[in-house]
């Protein structure tokens, strides 16, 4: 991944269901061949890998199918839909079991009584996007970032991109311009404002944290110029109907307790995640005050 300092936040659950006749037999017979597993499609929004090409995104998730895979012993099938809107129809017409959607697209959809919580992500640091801008900036807010002026560099989450449409939505006309850098990672836009080469940066929160430690210097030259409010973290969701009884309590128990294992271990590491929580009223709330701040798009 170059040196994008991106934090991509995927979770992928790979479930199915293995049916294998075996008829009693008085005498001796060849061996029965199993019959194949069915596989069970799970969901992915295209956003949440960052425009990562696929064999990328294939090796991100090998960990957590592994795990899943051993925990559970069914199958599953990846399928990245085009945006959170593809991902709810599919997942309610039943092309799709499993679905993970950011928690912001899933306060979008959430009044669909097919979609089911299953689990939520426990990440390490806080979901909020930042403006920042040079450490010795006279800029008081970002209605004073006129022009091409935002660098937004590829990698960029999509909570960060929502915060910042909303931002320039309620600017005057002319302020908040997407600036253009030759580098092209996030951590050569940071670089860039903090050698005070560009006004300002879109940023994750966490990722600002990691490059601020990983370079203490050019990142003592950088300050937050306005952020967002807290995102709900992303949610594991099934259809209603696509798993029994044993089989939901198996998955969900397998992630909860998934940082008992080695296996758990390696995927919350790699993912920076303290694990997965079940869905609390907590989080409910969290969803509705998410959808007052960033109501859903209006259909085109």
């Amino acid at each position: 991944m170059g040196r994008v300092y991106g934090f991509l936040l995927c979770f992928i659950l790979p479930v199915a269901v293995t049916v294998v006749p075996v008829a009693p037999q008085a005498t001796a017979v060849a061996p029965v061949t199993p019959a194949a597993p069915v596989t069970m499609k799970i969901g992915l929004p295209e956003n949440m890998f960052s425009g990562l090409p696929q064999a990328v995104v294939q090796r991100a998730s090998q960990p957590f199918q592994t795990m899943l895979e051993k925990q559970s012993g069914l199958k599953g099938e990846i399928v990245v839909a085009r945006d959170h809107a593809d991902l709810t129809e599919r997942l309610r017409t039943g092309k799709l079991d499993v679905a993970v959607f950011h928690g912001f697209e899933y306060a979008w959809v959430k009044q669909h009584p097919e979609l089911v919580p299953l689990v939520i992500a426990a990440p390490n640091s806080k979901i909020q996007a930042c403006l920042v801008v040079n450490v010795n900036s006279k800029l008081k807010g970002a209605h004073e970032l006129k022009g091409d002026s935002v660098a937004v560099p590829g990698g960029t989450k999509a909570h960060c991109h929502l915060y910042f449409d909303r931002l320039k939505a309620n600017l005057p006309e002319g302020r908040c311009g997407v600036v253009t850098l030759k580098g092209k990672s996030i951590e050569d836009a940071l670089d860039a404002v903090s050698d005070d080469a560009c006004p300002a940066v879109l940023v994750d929160a966490a990722t600002l944290v990691a490059y601020q430690k990983l370079k203490p210097g050019a990142g003592a030259a950088l300050k937050v110029l306005d952020q967002s409010e807290q995102f709900p973290p992303a949610v594991v969701v099934y259809r209603k109907g696509a798993f029994n009884a044993a089989t939901t309590k198996n998955v969900r128990d397998g992630l909860v307790k998934c940082v008992e294992t080695v296996e758990g271990q390696l995927l919350t590491s790699l993912w920076r995640l303290k694990g997965f929580e079940d869905a609390t009223p907590q989080y409910q709330t969290e969803l509705d005050k998410c959808l007052k701040a960033f109501p859903a798009p209006t259909k085109k």
